[in-house]
């Protein structure tokens, strides 16, 4: 009876060990971004980053406080489009983790060119903060900083 409780214990705790083994799983959001060695040029939007334990993610960034239009999007002009969607991405697809590089694969994209690329960034932990980034930290590439909202 005893291997019985084991085994059960095994099979039911393994898939939450499992998800507990990648630290990125969580749903994130981007506190900072920086370009070389500037803050986000033009300031960063909002995004939030969804890793799952399943192998997939998704992505958005909107702005905040865009201006609210009524008139529907085919009836917009190209200068009203550029603006409704400027600074603006989403994206979903799956990933792979190799040591500290995340690699994602697009599978969907707002931008239609971007679906079936490949972004891949190398990340580390700071205390609770996730670093995403470029080259060597410090060097001028690309760093983005996300905290932790849900596990």
């Amino acid at each position: 009876m005893r291997s019985g409780i084991a085994v059960l214990f095994v099979c039911l705790c393994l898939p939450a060990m499992a998800q507990d083994a990648n630290p990125l799983v969580g749903v994130w959001e981007r506190i900072s971004l920086l370009r070389g060695k500037t803050e986000g040029q033009p300031p960063a939007a909002p995004e939030f980053l969804i890793i799952s334990a399943d192998g997939y993610f998704s992505e958005s960034e909107l702005p905040e406080g865009r201006e609210k239009v009524s008139k529907p999007l085919d009836q917009m002009t190209k200068e009203e489009l550029v603006a409704r969607f400027q600074r603006t991405a989403a994206s979903r697809g799956t990933y792979t983790i190799q040591g500290n590089t995340l690699s994602r694969k697009h599978i969907a994209d707002l931008n239609p060119s971007a679906e079936g690329s490949n972004q891949v960034r190398n990340f580390r932990f700071e205390g609770d903060i996730l670093v995403f980034y470029t080259g060597a930290p410090g060097s001028g590439g690309l760093e983005a900083r996300f905290k932790r909202l849900k596990q």
